[in-house]
């Protein structure tokens, strides 16, 4: 097994402990759960190691995932969105819906749209804190979503390497 694939298993692992008794403090606890943090800097190393900063398609979408989740929990939702928000939101979108994510897709998409609105729209600052605001309750366990699709990128990558 690879090192980004034996730490996104260890992350899986820790996943299912986290997310097995604190589905209560979702609402009051903002910041990210270690499979997120391990999936994010797991990642972030193959990319920054390789000769050319590329990952595969999956785990490009795994990383705009958890990139985004991170700034969503971290609040730098704002920072990471910009300069070109509706572009990111589209980005996010297509991503969360890769790793099963309905209800974060949905509310990317009513972001979307409320930047559309016209003239009488708000503005973007406005539409970014509530979208923020809105992840915060969102039922979608992204954590563990982010720990399912991270172990199929590493049994597909298994499967790969043993043909």
């Amino acid at each position: 097994m690879s090192p980004v694939g034996r730490l996104i298993s260890l992350a899986a692992g820790a996943s299912g402990a986290v997310g097995a008794g604190l589905n209560t403090m979702v609402e009051t606890w903002r910041g990210i759960y270690p499979i997120t943090s391990f999936v994010l800097e797991a990642l972030g190393r193959k990319r920054d190691a390789s000769i050319d900063g590329r990952l595969s398609p999956e785990e490009q979408t795994l990383l705009t995932a958890v990139e985004f989740w991170a700034a969503a929990a971290h609040g730098t939702l704002q920072q990471h969105l910009r300069p070109d928000v509706r572009v990111r939101l589209e980005t996010a979108r297509r991503a969360f819906a890769v790793i099963g994510a309905v209800r974060v897709v949905s509310l990317l998409r009513v972001a979307a749209e409320e930047l559309a609105e016209g003239p009488q729209h708000q503005s973007e600052s406005a539409v970014i804190d509530q979208l923020d605001e809105r992840l915060a309750r969102t039922d979608d366990n992204i954590e563990d979503l982010i720990a399912r699709y991270a172990g199929v990128i590493e049994r597909s990558a298994e499967s790969a390497a043993a043909q």
